[in-house]
């Protein structure tokens, strides 16, 4: 008996201790999620969204990832998972199922950020730049049919419409979200936000928030162009002027000075320089002033370029007869980014290895005279040696523009201290400035992407039109 006794003790208490290890193994199961490959990560309740994004030289994704109350959270010791290849879209014009060729390992690299039991409830947007509309319709809607192929086959949350070409207006809108959202804006009054002026290739934005009165007594618009878009963010509304001036960006501005010297010579480009420029089918003849650039002369062709004399339908226009919003306190704190900050940096105004460089913009009127009045190429590159040696016979020309777009087009006083900007910090890290954020947030709060059980931190807000 007491042997028997012993045995049945023991069988008990191995029972018990089999059944203790169970449980636990259960409970701890109950907190873990399986990323690809089988990989458990840490159980949350965050959402991710990944948005790819295809500018004039590549095409890259971001994934971001989300609290329920829309804070940003890190993955794997980053605020973002970001990659790209050098694949412009573009360069498919002829060829544009070759788009899959690059896109499908990109995106399943994608993939590889987001847990796999999170991948069907995980938004994805493409956005292209508002550049591609330069290649028309028909080529230009075949290469997004081609993405949206290649997205419908796999298993994050798509739809049609999230594979688009970005207008500028709206760009410049997901801009201005990126911005004040790291720097802690949102939900703020108005006059607390900042500002943004954006240069990209093919165009120019300029986005600020305004007043509830301003935005109430927003005139119609001709040709149905909306000026004004409303955020609806935490318990605060946010009413936002963006608009887009296409094809006002660094390429597109400099087809358009070129078309007035197309034969002839300019005197916006480095002495000596005689060759050909190329810009999406368009092809021009770029010839130096036989006496050398001039900074005066250059600035004259750029301020007809600019059409500050376009008809004005409104009691503030900046140029191209847009209306300038009325300004106010949201645009008294201004914010250059991208090519406006690139420019800067390639000269040596802005500090390339700060995140952000205050200036005033009578320092890009000095260099630009400066640049104007080297006498060749040799000497130019000696003096600015980080400008890529494509641009180097434009830089006189490029520097003009923004000196001129900025002061004589957005009307900023030149002796006012703006802000050039290319990252943001963010709790205990920084993170680039770029349009992505801005539309994760967007998807984020959109009704038909809404994190479980979350409520409308950002709801829909942007309902720009670009006219092209």
């Amino acid at each position: 008996m007491a042997k028997a006794g012993v045995t049945s003790t023991s069988l008990f208490t191995l029972f018990v201790l089999l059944f203790v290890q169970l449980c636990a193994s259960d409970t701890s199961s109950l907190n873990r999620k399986v990323a690809p490959g089988g990989r458990h990560v840490s159980g949350d309740d965050s959402r991710y969204v990944v948005v790819f994004d295809a500018g004039k030289m590549d095409t890259m994704f971001h994934v971001f990832r989300f609290d329920q109350n829309a804070n940003l959270l890190k993955i794997n010791g980053s605020l973002e998972v970001s990659h790209g290849v050098s694949e412009p879209l573009s360069s498919y014009a002829e060829n544009p199922a070759g788009v899959a060729s690059f896109l499908v390992p990109l995106l399943e690299k994608a993939l590889d950020a987001v847990p796999a039991n999170l991948q069907p409830e995980t938004p994805v947007l493409f956005g292209a730049f508002d550049e591609l509309f330069l290649l028309g319709e028909d080529k230009y809607e075949k290469i997004l049919e081609t993405i949206r192929g290649v997205f419908s086959n796999r298993s994050l949350l798509y739809k049609r419409d999230w594979v688009t070409i970005i207008p500028a207006a709206k760009q410049g809108a997901y801009l201005w979200d990126t911005i004040n959202y790291l720097m802690g804006n949102i939900g703020s009054d108005y006059s607390k936000t900042v500002g943004v002026l954006n240069q990209e290739s093919a165009s120019t934005e300029m986005t600020y928030a305004i007043s509830s009165k301003a935005a109430a007594n927003a005139a119609e618009f001709p040709g149905g162009e909306e000026y004004i878009s409303t955020h609806h963010i935490q318990s605060n509304h946010h009413y936002l002027y963006s608009h887009g001036y296409f094809p006002y960006g660094a390429y597109g501005v400099r087809t358009a000075i070129l078309k007035y010297t197309n034969d002839s010579y300019t005197y916006c480009v480095t002495p000596g320089y005689d060759e050909l420029f190329e810009y999406y089918g368009e092809i021009y003849n770029v010839r130096a002033s036989p006496t050398g650039s001039s900074y005066e002369k250059c600035r004259e062709n750029i301020l007809l370029v600019l059409n500050l004399n376009a008809t004005c339908y409104f009691k503030n226009c900046t140029f191209d007869g847009a209306w300038n919003g009325g300004g106010g306190a949201g645009a008294e704190n201004i914010y250059l980014t991208n090519g406006f900050h690139n420019t800067g940096a390639d000269v040596g105004i802005v500090n390339r290895s700060n995140p952000s460089t205050n200036l005033r913009l009578l320092e890009y009127e000095k260099v630009a005279k400066e640049v104007c009045g080297v006498t060749s190429f040799e000497e130019a590159h000696s003096l600015y040696p980080d400008v890529p040696l494509f641009d180097l016979p434009y830089l006189c020309m490029d520097l003009v523009y923004v000196y001129a777009v900025l002061v004589d087009g957005f009307g900023i006083d030149p002796t006012k201290e703006v802000t050039a900007v290319n990252a943001l910090s963010y709790g205990d890290s920084s993170l680039s400035v770029q349009w992505c954020l801005g539309a994760a947030l967007e998807l984020l709060s959109s009704n038909h992407a809404k994190m479980p059980g979350m409520t409308n931190v950002f709801l829909p807000s942007h309902n720009l039109v670009q006219v092209v």
